[in-house]
């Protein structure tokens, strides 16, 4: 998914779970996206065929990026949660980044298992680029829709 969807889908989550402060907005920004920062070596070294495509796969994710890394990001928020004191803070930034793989793993092609298996897995919500493109647009701006609307209530 697009990084704008990434964080108005965890906003919008996370005000139902927790409520939001002004402040936890950018804890949500930085911890929505920060699994997507593995996909710019990628980028990079393939920019043309990104550019041209408007694509790029699971080709383009790190371990941290899979399971291996939901492991490992989970062990170090429990560590979190014992010593850093505003224990709401650490519950939202893991909560938006298991909903970043959450989200990942339903909607596009993800291999969980990698590096030690290369196998995709793709529950197939969509079958071409330009379905993709259509879902993501839509669920973007229905999650826009409802991040304005908040804040139009505030």
């Amino acid at each position: 998914m697009n990084i704008l969807f990434h964080i108005l889908f965890n906003y919008s989550i996370v005000s139902l779970v927790f409520g939001v402060n002004e402040s936890d907005i950018w804890v949500i920004a930085l911890f929505s996206v920060i699994l997507d920062f593995d996909h710019i070596p990628y980028i990079l070294k393939n920019f043309k065929s990104v550019v041209r495509y408007l694509h790029f796969g699971s080709e383009s994710r790190m371990s941290s990026h899979e399971l291996i890394g939901l492991g490992l990001f989970s062990l170090l928020f429990s560590v979190a949660l014992l010593v850093i004191q505003d224990k709401r803070i650490v519950q939202i930034a893991l909560m938006c980044m298991v909903l970043h793989y959450v989200v990942d793993f339903i909607i596009g092609k993800t291999r969980p298992l990698y590096p030690y298996a290369k196998t995709e897995v793709f529950i197939h919500f969509y079958t071409s680029r330009r379905q993709r493109f259509v879902l993501e647009g839509l669920m973007t701006i229905i999650f826009g829709g409802i991040f304005f609307l908040s804040q139009v209530q505030r």
